[in-house]
This record gives C-alpha cells, structure tokens and sequence, in this order.
C-alpha cells in the first residue's frame, strides 16, 4: 500500500494532504505526523486535504476521529477538505461526515 504526504503552513493554518491508502497498514504514519502537527505551535486550524486519498478503513477513522478530538482539546479545528467519493461515502455510512467534512472555503 502506497502513503506519501506533504506538510503545507500559511499562518496559523496547518495542511497535511496525504496521498494513497489510509488503512492499517499506512495509519501509523498519519497517526505520528497529525500529532506532530498538532503539538506545534501557532496552529488554530488543521485542514487535511483529501482529494489525493484512494482508500480509508476503519483504521483510518479511527485516527481521524482521534485527532479531531485532539484537535479540539487544543482548541485547534481540523477538518476534511475535498474528500475523494470514497472518502466522502465511508463517512457518510459512519455518519461521521458532517463532523469531519468541510465544504466550505479556506478563510
């Protein structure tokens, strides 16, 4: 399974857009760079870009779930941004999409 990602900063604002699988296997990875990420300073939003992921298992709701709930603890938001269609419809089946997923553009 392929997972690669990149880190971008503008301010305050923190993008991780990771590439490939988020599943058992690559989880781990994420894991560790989200919280990274999170315990750096000045970081008030965390937006993951996820128009490059191809597949999330449970695994990966899991940390996501996990980070967001990280997040919020810091008082720092994190949100899903342009969710592939799989993406999109795994967190509708967990009804975890209107927690996660944000349409709305970055201000």
């Amino acid at each position: 399974m392929s997972f690669e990602y990149r880190i971008e900063r503008d301010a305050d604002r923190v993008t991780v857009v990771p590439e490939g699988d988020i599943s058992l296997e690559t989880v781990d990875v994420l894991r560790e760079v989200l919280r990274n990420v999170l315990q750096s300073q000045n970081v008030t939003h965390l937006d993951l870009d996820m128009s490059s992921v191809t597949f999330l298992d449970s695994s990966g709701i899991g940390v996501l779930v996990a980070a967001h709930r990280a997040a919020a603890a810091r008082g720092t938001t994190l949100r899903l941004r342009e969710p592939t269609a799989m993406v999109r419809m795994t967190l509708e089946i967990t009804h975890l999409d209107g927690i996660l997923i944000s349409d709305s553009p970055v201000s």
